[in-house]
């Protein structure tokens, strides 16, 4: 599933981008909405967060001219405009759903997953399994060797990304980059929250499926 967020505030988008993450799905980002007409112009997306409030070209007119061109990507509004005019707009103007700022992390990546299904109603959920460890993204569950193992949101990324790279050792930087973005301190960060996975996926007395590579980062097989 490819996501597109259209958003000019740097915090509204990253909020968005967490939402998206938790998922496990694809992001790109349009910082204006000149540039998201872009994208969606040329990228085939499946859905697109757009912003109301922009300056120069602004969400209703994206909605409209992105209809006008029959782009089909399923458009949803996230706006702090909360009237039932604004809303009303909205629709009018061609989304196909209309969110009120702010929301949660978490609801939204409900949301996303809910729209995900409705669009590809008989596409079987994508699982990862390597070495006992099954991650399965659409319902966000995690077993090893049949047993749930309850990982936070980003403990549950850095695993996705580490499975979906699996044999492939990953930089700290590149993982902190996918999971965090931009952070300080980044091998602590990384290395801390690598040994809590471990320690979990670990319960049991199972193997160890993720290799450090000294100096350099992780690998997991």
């Amino acid at each position: 599933m490819k996501i597109l967020v259209i958003e000019d505030n740097k915090l509204a988008a990253e909020h968005a981008a967490a939402a998206v993450g938790v998922c496990g799905f694809q992001c790109d980002f349009a910082r204006n909405g000149r540039e998201g007409l872009e994208l969606l112009s040329k990228g085939s997306y499946d859905i697109a967060l757009v912003d109301i409030e922009m300056p120069g070209l602004g969400g209703l007119d994206v909605l409209r001219t992105a209809r006008k061109r029959g782009i089909k990507t399923y458009l949803l509004v996230l706006s702090s405009h909360a009237s039932e005019a604004e809303r009303i707009a909205g629709l009018k103007m061609g989304a196909d759903d209309y969110l009120v700022k702010p929301i949660s992390i978490d609801e939204l990546s409900l949301r996303l997953q809910a729209i995900a299904r409705r669009l590809v109603p008989d596409q079987e959920a994508e699982v990862l399994s390597c070495s006992g460890v099954v991650v399965n993204i659409d319902k966000q569950t995690v077993r090893r060797n049949g047993q749930p193992i309850d990982l936070t949101p980003k403990e549950r990324k850095l695993l996705v990304y580490l499975m979906r790279n699996k044999g492939r050792c990953l930089s700290y930087d590149s993982i902190a980059d996918h999971v965090w973005g931009p952070i300080d301190s980044v091998g602590s960060v990384v290395s801390a929250n690598v040994s809590r996975l471990r320690k979990k996926l670990a319960a049991g007395g199972a193997e160890e499926v993720i290799h450090t590579v000294r100096d350099v980062g992780y690998v997991f097989k």
